[in-house]
């Protein structure tokens, strides 16, 4: 025998309940995540997570900030243009050679693209520290050249170079204010400026301070 279909007050409650749910899918589907190549080949307008190296940037008095990230395994960049929202600007808190996570539309900003965001799409997923290594700045030093940042490493050759823990990689050191040869196959993290030496045409670190690597 043939069932009476449902009436529409037993129906309305279930519909309500799909339809909540598809909106709160909707409202959590974070965008999606891009290589900084990528970002390139990218529709203006189109919502994007990006993440990268902070080698560059510069603030403004509008509270703008235009900051330059890398991508760690090819060396290619994108611009980050922030605009000041109700949270702190990423120079309040970031530093040359973070890792950030962007969150942001990607847009046509002078002759390339660039990703736009606020300040609260900003944050740090790794410190300096934890990401720089001196084979990445042999690889990308014209990025890093004249640039402060903190860097972690084995001090070794009498104060006179840095190599990373692998031991396959090293950089000069030079310092007017440390005695670097006190640190000598120590484990450290060194506050530097990396300048190319054209008198002996070869990268260097200007320490200006350093501590133990606890």
């Amino acid at each position: 025998m043939a069932q009476n279909a449902p009436t529409l007050p037993t129906i309305a409650p279930v519909l309500l309940i799909l339809l909540g749910s598809i909106v709160l899918l909707g409202a959590s589907t974070a965008p999606p995540r891009l290589d900084i190549s990528q970002i390139s080949s990218v529709d203006d307008g189109t919502s994007v997570m990006v993440s990268g190296i902070l080698v560059d940037f510069h603030s403004y008095d509008a509270g703008v900030e235009n900051l330059v990230l890398m991508d760690r395994h090819t060396g290619a960049t994108v611009k980050i243009v922030c605009y000041k929202g109700i949270e702190p600007s990423p120079s309040q808190y970031s530093e040359i050679g973070d890792e950030l996570l962007i969150k942001g539309e990607v847009s046509q900003y002078g002759s390339s693209s660039a990703v736009l965001t606020e300040s609260k799409g900003v944050s740090v997923l790794k410190k300096a520290r934890f990401v720089l290594t001196v084979e990445m700045l042999s690889a990308n030093w014209a990025l890093f050249e004249g640039d402060e940042f903190v860097i972690r490493g084995l001090m070794m050759q009498n104060g006179h170079r840095l190599y990373d823990h692998d031991l396959e990689h090293c950089i000069i050191v030079s310092s007017e204010s440390v005695s670097l040869a006190q640190f000598d196959d120590r484990e450290v993290l060194v506050t530097c400026v990396l300048r190319f030496d054209d008198s002996i045409m070869a990268l260097t670190l200007v320490v200006e301070s350093v501590r133990l690597d606890a």
